[in-house]
């Protein structure tokens, strides 16, 4: 099956977005799977249902009937019964539901906001040190996270480079390397990695598992992972760097966070890409943002949230 829409349409997820609507065309030419790409199962939603919209129908569902009044070419009928649709408009009907169904069933049956850490005997099962070698893995696995979606299973490695054992027990890192494989015929595709290293100044540098998210936060039944690490300075986290980093629809997307013991060296990057991914995964990173800094993981600029409401893209104290 695959679960694709017009490739001109930029649809959001959401009923209440802004959204640019173009199905004008739905009367007489018929939907092209080759002009297809995946979206999201309300942006599927949306464009069936502007079909019944161009031709006056009366939506009983409040949402549908406050977002297409506001167009001026919706213009209801006073009985739906009336409504004629061409053949054109039935077999687009028909395109359009195939596709919803599709992805309702998936995200019913696969339950793909969800994921596994596999043990460390099933990683050390997948990833032999032959299989390591092979796909470039040279430093100690962390940890592996296995997830499942519509375009197919993947493997998240998360790997660090150790210098030694600290004191209480941690391991102290020097640098680290995140993979994410795709299952492909027996064999696993590198569809992205991520590496880095600490500073001369840093004492170490690890992934921070407790706010890493591997799931489906849109709908769309791709899953994009949250990936977040983080560094310690001479003052520890006062003075360290935190990443996170975003895979969205093939995309790297970034926020690169500086913190400091001092008001002026405090400031954070946002990668203007950010600002146009799903809503609901810029809340979920904010929330992250703002669990970390009540974990005193982090020290932000004094008013952050509300510049990052404004879209911009440096931020400082």
């Amino acid at each position: 099956m695959k679960f694709y829409v017009y490739i001109t349409l930029l649809i959001t997820l959401s009923l209440n977005a802004q959204n640019k609507i173009d199905c004008s065309k739905c009367l007489v030419e018929l939907i092209d799977d080759s002009k297809l790409q995946n979206e999201g199962l309300y942006s599927l939603k949306l464009l069936k249902n502007e079909i019944y919209a161009r031709k006056g129908y009366v939506f009983s569902n409040p949402e549908y009937a406050n977002f297409f009044k506001k167009y001026s070419w919706y213009k209801p009928v006073k009985d739906n019964k009336s409504i004629v649709y061409s053949d054109i408009e039935i077999k687009n009907i028909a395109i359009l539901s195939q596709l919803i169904n599709g992805i309702s069933e998936f995200l019913v049956n696969e339950n793909n906001s969800k994921y596994i850490i596999i043990s460390e005997e099933k990683t050390n099962e997948i990833f032999t040190n032959e299989k390591k070698k092979e796909l470039g893995i040279k430093f100690d696995i962390w940890k592996v996270y296995n997830y499942k979606d519509k375009t197919g299973e993947y493997y998240l490695v998360l790997t660090e480079n150790k210098i030694k054992e600290a004191a209480n027990g941690n391991f102290l890192n020097n640098s680290i390397k995140a993979f994410n494989f795709k299952k492909e015929n027996n064999r696993l595709v590198k569809t992205f990695e991520t590496n880095d290293a600490k500073t001369e100044n840093e004492e170490s540098i690890w992934f921070w598992t407790r706010y890493i998210y591997v799931e489906d936060f849109d709908n769309d039944g791709i899953i994009e992972p949250i990936l977040i690490y983080g560094t310690s300075g001479n003052n520890g986290y006062d003075d360290g760097r935190i990443k996170i980093l975003l895979y969205y629809k093939g995309k790297k997307i970034g926020i690169r966070i500086q913190n400091g013991v001092l008001d002026g060296e405090r400031n954070f990057t946002v990668d203007a890409a950010f600002y146009a991914v799903s809503k609901k995964i810029q809340e979920k990173i904010i929330e992250q943002m703002n669990l970390i800094e009540g974990n005193n993981h982090s020290i932000l600029p004094y008013g952050w949230q509300k510049k990052m409401a404004k879209k911009m893209t440096f931020i400082q104290e």
